[in-house]
């Protein structure tokens, strides 16, 4: 079952994100960001949950953005557990973000994915979506 977070999915939702960045954040930190982007309006989080478990979770991120001139759903994270890979979690999660994008009018879908996530590339690209871009970053230190 595809269905919006809450609150009390966070500290699955903790783990999914820190597994999937292969650290462990500041929970009090995560906590005021979790709580900032269930309260925004163009931020969506969605959970896969079976049995009571969340399975996978989607953060979409829909804004109007300038060098579109129109509305684009930005996934900002996706990860499925482990456990519940190559089971249509992700395919469904991808489902209900086509869905939402939709209803919210958007035009387009995108992802950013780090370049050592081959397999996240591959899924991706079945579910339809297209290598467009390049992202580069820059880390800001003090």
């Amino acid at each position: 079952m595809i269905r919006r977070a809450v609150q009390a999915d966070l500290p699955e939702i903790y783990q999914l994100i820190c597994a999937l960045e292969e650290t462990a954040f500041p929970k009090e930190i995560f906590t005021w960001g979790y709580d900032a982007i269930l309260a925004d309006s163009s931020h969506l989080l969605l959970v896969a949950e079976e049995q009571g478990k969340v399975q996978g979770v989607l953060h979409l991120r829909m804004e109007f953005q300038l060098h579109h001139c129109d509305r684009i759903a930005e996934i900002m994270e996706l990860i499925v557990s482990p456990a519940a890979r190559s089971k249509g979690v992700g395919k469904a999660l991808i489902t209900a973000v086509k869905e939402q994008a939709l209803l919210h009018h958007c035009v387009q879908i995108e992802v950013t994915s780090n370049q050592k996530r081959t397999n996240a590339h591959r899924f991706y690209q079945r579910e339809g979506l297209t290598l467009t871009h390049v992202k580069l970053t820059l880390p800001i230190t003090e």
